[in-house]
């Protein structure tokens, strides 16, 4: 079940590996478009956690359960972020974040097919400032 808030507070963790140690986070987002909406058409931004900036290097989006960079997700045609699922964000930083509060901000845009090219391409939204999604949450582990 999604929450009403575009940052799911569900799904917020630390991502470890094989041996233990917290290499990343992870929060999950809602799509607020009601149809749903193809991965090539979402232009997705900063991650911006207490004032850090993480960039397009150190982000993934996990949609339907795949992994894709922000570079692969321009090139995929054929996979839909339905309206229903939650997509996860995966943020690479080294030993995670701590327990407690963090303030979480994603940027994303979405192109759409019925808007004119002029104001709805990369080129436009690269002249306008994002609006992030923040939402405080509480990490637990």
């Amino acid at each position: 079940m999604l929450e009403k808030d575009i940052i799911q507070q569900r799904g917020f963790h630390n991502i470890y590996d094989e041996n233990g140690k917290a290499i990343g986070f992870q929060f999950r987002v809602r799509s607020e478009y009601y149809r749903g909406i193809w991965l090539s058409l979402i232009r997705p931004g900063d991650v911006i956690v207490d004032g850090e900036v993480f960039g397009k290097d150190k982000i993934k989006w996990n949609i339907g359960g795949v992994d894709y960079t922000l570079d692969e997700m321009l090139k995929v045609t054929d996979i839909q972020w339905p309206i229903d699922k939650a997509a996860v964000i995966k943020v690479k930083k080294e030993g995670g974040l701590s327990i407690g509060y963090h303030d979480v901000s994603v940027e994303y845009r979405l192109i759409m097919s019925y808007i004119p090219p002029v104001v709805n391409s990369d080129e436009a939204f690269e002249r306008m400032p994002a609006k992030p999604i923040t939402r405080r949450i509480l990490l637990v582990n």
